[in-house]
């Protein structure tokens, strides 16, 4: 039986290597990760954060078939989309700026990242229109991380500006009608939103 401690809460970055064997040598804490590279990038490889002590290796390159996206900035690395272990100790999670964000019975201790990239609610904003678009297909048209562009909806959505789908719909965004009720700040006045 494993017994869980308090998960990792940030990935620490160790860097470039060749080949999947170098990546476990170099991520022997819950948390820590590496990329795997030859002439593209190849897999992402991290030490299980929930502690389990197990080496997770995600596909990055499209040719082996389904991949998650990796982005790279000073503020640190970021997957899309989550990472589920559909078998082993069964972890969700998130890994957004080097923060992981939980999305089982560790998301309590959470915290998203903070700074959005100046000027994206703007950018968000203006493309939205009165049909639905899910935050992927934004994040891709602006050039974005997905986890920052649905962060941008959910800030616009407490401005009363935009509003999410539910059902089949969840994830998915528009401005919100004009005289539509706005559930996250009844307050607000409908006609204020921009058209």
């Amino acid at each position: 039986m494993h017994i869980h401690k308090e998960p990792a809460r940030r990935t620490s970055y160790k860097g470039e290597v060749a080949n999947r064997h170098e990546a476990d040598d170099l991520t022997p804490a819950a948390g820590d990760s590496a990329i795997v590279i030859r002439a593209r990038n190849r897999s992402f490889v991290i030490c299980c954060p929930d502690g389990c002590g197990e080496h997770l290796t995600i596909n990055l390159d499209e040719r082996a078939g389904a991949a998650w996206s990796l982005y790279r900035s000073a503020r640190g690395v970021t997957l899309y989309p989550s990472v589920w272990r559909e078998n082993g100790c069964k972890s969700h999670f998130i890994i957004w700026h080097n923060a992981i964000l939980w999305c089982d019975s560790y998301s309590e201790g959470n915290r998203e990242p903070e700074d959005l990239n100046p000027g994206l609610r703007e950018r968000v904003i203006a493309i939205l229109d009165e049909d639905w678009r899910s935050y992927r297909a934004v994040a891709m048209q602006l050039d974005e991380i997905p986890w920052e562009v649905s962060r941008a909806c959910r800030d616009l959505i407490q401005q009363g500006l935009v509003e999410e789908g539910d059902d089949a719909f969840r994830g998915h965004y528009r401005r919100r009608q004009a005289g539509g009720p706005n559930p996250h700040n009844p307050d607000l006045d409908p006609s204020a939103a921009p058209r």
